[in-house]
């Protein structure tokens, strides 16, 4: 591969290139090459082909957040749409001495203990089924529930997804759950109470989380190295382009259950060209299918224009230095240091999951218009995916991650101010607005530095606990969207979380290596620094 760059600086041509590789191919015998070194000869410099293969991928990408929001907009109480009903709420209304719409509220409705279709009647322009099933005011964490509850399936789909990928492949588990997410979102649509929308939403996450990672996990093996940042920031960006989708589609279709079955068939559409795609062939290597590997990659060399790769050319040595899980654990004891780096890294996922879910749930409730709240909030995200691949590649990772909590704990300590700027805007609204910009880019750079932070060998099981940690505050973030209604708890809530931001910021700082210009570590042995804990007492000893 090193002969690309000097053909590169000597200004030939890629055609050039393949036919003078073609031809060593020939004349030589086949040298054995790693499955990442197969892939990147596969793909070679057809960089626009790769991206439009990648295109079928980030299509399943789209719907993960459609379905994750549904709630959002179908569940949406219209606490400011209903007309009295019994006697008690007229005379509280004449009594009233401001506009009427300024009694038509949450708080008229909450603070009296209002009854539906006793005391008023919902006037909503859209269906509901908040409205539909009695989510209101001392039931409103039914609705809370349903939100958090699509996280619960994703813990529990993270937890038995591993095993399930290398069993029986990426692409099937990964069709499977796609189905799975699929039919319980269909199953929304028809759902005659709300515990059949709770028991579905836990369904709903684990489809959409166990089919999101494998699609990712698919998709990056047939990436090579040098494409795989910004194939994981486009993958990335699919979810605001998703949630966007969504928020166009309730805004034209009034009824709650047609918008969710839109989304179903949104669904089946973007998992079709799955189907077409081969399975990966690192996965087929691993349980001795390699010739089945080498005649995926050919066919993909073709669809790249690339000359086919020698038979007998797949190194498989790397099978035998895999690690059971419990190894990998043993591994945390013997070397402080990497488990110094992955508590910390799971604080910081925590974080961001719980910030980044906290706002997704709650935007309705800082503004009077739901699709204007989501819609800024969607934008704020695509945002958040360029100006992080732009910081990214110039500052590298770990400042990065500095600027990223920095921001974050300014702006939402500048949320705490409750003060209007505008008839349609307060600096909460607006704070909250660029604090989102920060929490996109974060989770796409606690991804990539954590990657390069942690040894190839103990990758996977890094990744995981840092995965389900933040599922846990994925999990917890909607339930403090109550708090945003509550003035004074909503200040606290801001600082809270502005400290949190802070502190994470110093903790980057102190506790974090720069990968800048550093390998990766294959081992734990290899990060520098790092000693095993019996080579540690032995230096005492010695002094």
């Amino acid at each position: 591969m090193g002969d690309t760059g000097d053909l590169r600086s000597c200004g030939g041509e890629v055609n050039d290139y393949m036919k003078l590789q073609s031809d060593t191919d020939k004349n030589q015998p086949s040298e054995k090459l790693t499955m990442d070194e197969l892939v990147n000869k596969t793909v070679g410099l057809s960089n626009f082909r790769h991206f439009g293969f990648l295109s079928i991928f980030m299509l399943g990408h789209i719907t993960a957040s459609m379905m994750c929001y549904l709630p959002v907009f179908c569940g949406y109480i219209p606490y400011t749409e209903w007309q009295c009903l019994s006697d008690s709420c007229f005379l509280l209304l004449n009594n009233h001495t401001g506009e009427s719409d300024t009694f038509y509220t949450r708080k008229t409705m909450c603070s009296n203990k209002f009854k539906a279709d006793v005391d008023f009647t919902w006037t909503p322009k859209r269906s509901s089924f908040a409205v539909d099933f009695g989510i209101y005011c001392g039931t409103e964490t039914q609705k809370s529930s349903i939100n958090s509850f699509y996280f619960i399936g994703a813990f529990v789909g993270l937890c038995g997804s591993s095993s399930l990928y290398e069993i029986f492949g990426r692409k099937k588990v990964t069709l499977a759950a796609g189905v799975t997410a699929i039919g319980a979102t269909l199953g929304i649509a028809f759902a005659s109470d709300i515990q059949t929308i709770l028991g579905l939403r836990v369904v709903q996450g684990l489809g959409v989380l166990v089919a999101m990672t494998g699609r990712y996990i698919w998709c990056m093996e047939f990436t090579p190295l040098r494409l795989r940042n910004i194939s994981n920031a486009l993958l990335s960006g699919t979810w605001p382009l998703g949630t966007c989708t969504l928020i166009l589609i309730c805004y034209f279709v009034f009824n709650w259950r047609y918008a969710v079955g839109i989304v179903s068939v949104i669904g089946v559409l973007c998992y079709t060209p799955l189907i077409f795609c081969p399975e990966s062939p690192r996965f087929l290597a691993q349980h001795g299918r390699e010739k089945e590997a080498l005649e995926i990659l050919n066919k993909m060399a073709r669809f790249y224009k690339n000359p086919p790769l020698p038979a007998e050319s797949l190194d498989l040595e790397q099978r035998s230095k895999k690690q059971s899980a419990l190894k990998q654990l043993k591994d945390f004891i013997l070397f402080p240091a990497v488990l110094r780096r992955t508590l910390f890294m799971m604080s910081c996922w925590f974080a961001v999951s719980l910030f980044y879910y906290g706002l997704s749930f709650g935007w309705h409730k800082m503004g009077n218009n739901i699709f204007a709240s989501q819609g800024f909030a969607c934008l704020a995200e695509v945002v958040a995916v360029i100006l992080s691949l732009a910081i990214i590649s110039q500052a590298g990772r770990k400042k990065t991650l500095i600027m990223v909590f920095l921001g974050i704990g300014i702006f939402f300590g500048i949320s705490i101010v409750d003060a209007r700027i505008s008839s349609n805007w307060t600096v909460q609204q607006v704070g909250c607005l660029i604090v989102i910009v920060f929490i996109g880019a974060g989770f796409i750079t606690v991804y990539l530095y954590t990657a390069e932070l942690s040894p190839t060998s103990h990758r996977g099981l890094i990744l995981s606990l840092c995965s389900g940690i933040a599922r846990i505050g994925s999990f917890i973030g909607p339930y403090v969207t109550h708090l945003f209604e509550i003035k004074n708890t909503l200040a606290i809530v801001m600082g809270t979380f502005s400290g949190v931001g802070l502190l994470s910021a110093i903790g980057t700082m102190f506790l974090l290596e720069d990968t800048t210009g550093v390998d990766i570590p294959e081992t734990p042995s290899d990060i520098q620094g790092t000693k095993r804990l019996g080579e540690e007492e032995e230096d005492l000893q010695d002094s």
